[in-house]
């Protein structure tokens, strides 16, 4: 077919069905002997197409089609026809192969598309497809007070919105508030300027538009406080994290809270204070410490701002307040409730002692003192000449200690400027030993103030470290070891201890010569006690009794008896063979007094009512002087 030269003849229209599929076929052919054909096919609803010419994939959306086929044929007839070679043939008959032609034939016919595909269908309803989107309403800001500038009351606010009743609390809008419901929060409030901040609402009713305010106290003169002191209501506090807590709205309507710590400070946002645990005083100021140079020209305008304020308490900075409405401020205090003691269970008559049983540690005119301790965090194996250096100089006293954790007195010596140790001798010691020192300074108190802080009468001179510990010293005066009184009796009941001879039982035989052999004490060993050595049945050999000690050691009186202070590595005293002298009978004793340098010192226990915390329980006890002579020195 070319352009318009196709002249088509008679149409036949052939169909044929499979099931609900069509195939309908419309052909005619041409003046020069082609033949058109133009096919319509349809499907069953199951994907076929009519007459298998192909599939319908309907969720891919795809169509398999065959357009042409290449198995078609036709048949037509031959006309007939004289053979060329029997016709030259004249005047003979011709022969039974003459003829040709005159017979029917089939002819295979090719097929191509010349046309157009057109596809028709229709589209089915789609599948439903569930999608959830979670949507946050924008926060509105209702103006509850719009004609004027007074200031809300706090807990004074109720109005209705959208169908849902709010009112406010403490700073905070609730939706649904009763007695016994405590609401949801949906906002927030600025008493201030009355304006209501909603970040949780329900939409309803005719819309935003449907409000009606139904209650609302404003006041023209607003009250706020920078600054409170009070008491509480009980005392003493309860110290510690707990004990203290203070809540207040500001003028914004932000709750501020409160804490406290072991030492009575009181912190938290916009605030700062101080409570005294055992009187329960208080005293708070709101507010902060802000930057001079981050303030703008119209905050160096306001009231609380001065030039001259800048830098006052702390470098660069400035108190600016933040006031709070005193109305709401708000504490809870645990306190305690002490109940009468039986003097004779406790060991002192409490009638003297505050209610709290706390007393001033540290008085104008006290000696203080400011320590911290190094090294002892590891052991080690230490060897003759070697040299531990502690890392810092200036010390105030060095100890060795054993892996029980008891001092070893010998063996070593200290450098205290230069923060050493170097070890000599190692006779005794054990695998590994540890090493602690403290650097110490001493100073008298020139004054206490009432936040804790103390002023001393000079610099300290000494840069401790946080965690260096102040403490209060008891003085005793001039101490030193001495031995006050020895005398003799001729017998003794091993119980009863006197401050001379009994006059019942008399002196001895025998006497200790103590003019010309004096009992023998020094500062580090000897102790105050009193002492008795009773002769054995051997009228050589005697015991050692201690009043506290009881009995420790035995002795000769042919040699030098020095009972050793194991405690202290020293002998508790030295007592001469040359005093004893004869005459000593079986049952004799001496009796020697000896005071030690340390100075007595009665201490007290006292364990709160309660479950047991654990079984660990240890205190070191330690007494100093401030003379570095030697204990051989005897002083």
């Amino acid at each position: 077919m070319e352009g318009n030269a196709m002249r088509l003849a008679q149409v036949a229209i052939v169909s044929s069905a499979s099931n609900s599929a069509t195939l309908t076929e419309e052909s005619s052919s041409t003046t020069d002997g082609r033949i058109v054909v133009t096919r319509t096919a349809s499907d069953d609803g199951a994907g076929n197409l009519g007459g298998g010419t192909g599939t319908v994939a309907y969720t891919a959306k795809t169509v398999n089609l065959r357009a042409v086929s290449l198995d078609r044929s036709t048949t037509n007839y031959r006309s007939d026809h004289e053979s060329a070679a029997e016709f030259e043939k004249t005047g003979q008959p011709p022969s039974s192969n003459s003829a040709k032609g005159g017979s029917y034939g089939t002819t295979s016919v090719g097929e191509e598309m010349i046309g157009t595909l057109i596809a028709t269908y229709a589209t089915g309803p789609g599948v439903p497809v569930h999608k959830t989107m979670s949507f946050t309403p924008p926060p509105v800001v209702i103006d509850l007070a719009p004609l004027t500038t007074d200031r809300a009351i706090p807990g004074s606010v109720q109005f209705r919105w959208m169908g849902q009743i709010y009112s406010d609390y403490e700073g905070q809008i609730y939706r649904g508030r009763t007695d016994t419901n405590p609401g949801i929060a949906s906002g927030r409030i600025d008493y201030e300027a009355c304006l209501a901040l909603m970040t949780d609402y329900v939409v309803g009713g005719t819309g935003p538009t449907d409000f009606q305010l139904l209650s609302l106290w404003t006041t023209k003169n607003q009250w706020s406080a920078a600054s409170v002191f009070f008491n509480t209501d009980a005392a003493p506090v309860q110290a510690g994290a707990g004990g203290f807590v203070l809540t207040a709205t500001d003028l914004k309507g932000d709750t501020l809270t409160s804490s406290v710590d072991g030492q009575g400070n009181i912190t938290g946002p916009h605030m700062r204070g101080r409570i005294e645990f055992s009187r329960g005083s208080v005293e708070l100021q709101f507010g902060d410490f802000v930057p001079d140079v981050e303030l703008t020209l119209a905050q160096k305008l306001e009231w609380w701002y001065s030039s001259a304020d800048v830098g006052a308490v702390q470098p660069g900075r400035i108190w600016r307040p933040w006031p709070v409405d005193p109305t709401t401020i708000r504490y809870s205090a645990v306190t305690y409730i002490y109940l009468p003691v039986d003097v004779s269970l406790m060991g002192l008559d409490p009638a003297a002692l505050p209610s709290d049983g706390l007393v001033p540690f540290v008085r104008p005119g006290d000696l203080a003192v400011i320590g911290v301790t190094h090294g002892g965090a590891s052991a080690f194996a230490p060897a003759v000449g070697m040299v531990y250096d502690l890392g810092h100089q200036r010390l105030s006293f060095v100890q060795v200690l054993g892996t029980t954790g008891a001092e070893i007195h010998t063996g070593y010596t200290v450098d205290l400027d230069a923060g050493k140790v170097t070890f000599t001798d190692l006779t005794g010691y054990p695998p590994e030993v540890r090493v602690i020192a403290r650097t110490e300074v001493y100073r008298q108190v020139a004054e206490v103030r009432i936040d804790g802080k103390v002023r001393l009468t000079q610099p300290i001179g000494y840069g401790f470290p946080e965690g260096a510990v102040f403490s209060t010293a008891l003085r005793f005066g001039d101490r030193f070891a001495r031995v006050p009184r020895v005398y003799d009796q001729a017998s003794w009941n091993g119980v009863s201890w006197f401050d001379g001879v009994d006059p019942a039982i008399g002196e001895a035989p025998g006497t200790y010569n103590v003019k010309d052999n004096p009992i023998a004490v020094n500062n580090r060993g000897a102790i105050t006690e009193r002492w008795a050595l009773r002769i054995r049945s051997d009228r050589i050999t005697f015991d050692l009794f201690g009043q506290h000690l009881g009995q420790i050691a035995s002795g000769s009186i042919n040699e030098d008896f020095s009972p050793m202070n194991a405690a202290a590595g020293a002998p508790y005293m030295t007592v001469k063979a040359a005093g004893w002298g004869s005459s000593w009978a079986a049952g004799n004793v001496l009796f020697i007094d000896t005071v030690g340098a340390e100075a007595a010192v009665d201490l007290i226990r006292c364990v709160q009512p309660g479950a047991a915390a654990g079984i660990e329980d240890k205190s070191f006890f330690v007494q100093r002087g401030d003379i570095g002579r030697p204990p051989e020195s005897g002083l």
